[in-house]
């Protein structure tokens, strides 16, 4: 992901979906409760996702040369 928008997406789906994941456990009755769980850490895994775009994205400068 070389682009600076799309680790922000990326950032922004992550914390939509431990948001909505919270939300579901703490409302959710049943079943529901699983889901909010499962949204959670698939958030949680974006937030990684995200993580290791922005050290890729660090490397280079603005105008796409590498650092040294």
């Amino acid at each position: 992901m070389a682009s600076p928008k799309a680790q922000l997406y990326l950032d922004i789906t992550a914390k939509g979906l431990c948001i909505l994941g919270a939300a579901m456990m703490i409302f959710g009755r049943g079943a529901w409760f699983y889901v909010g769980v499962a949204t959670v850490v698939l958030g949680v895994l974006f937030i990684g996702g995200s993580l290791v775009a922005t050290s890729k994205l660090r490397g280079r400068r603005w105008d796409g040369t590498r650092r040294t």
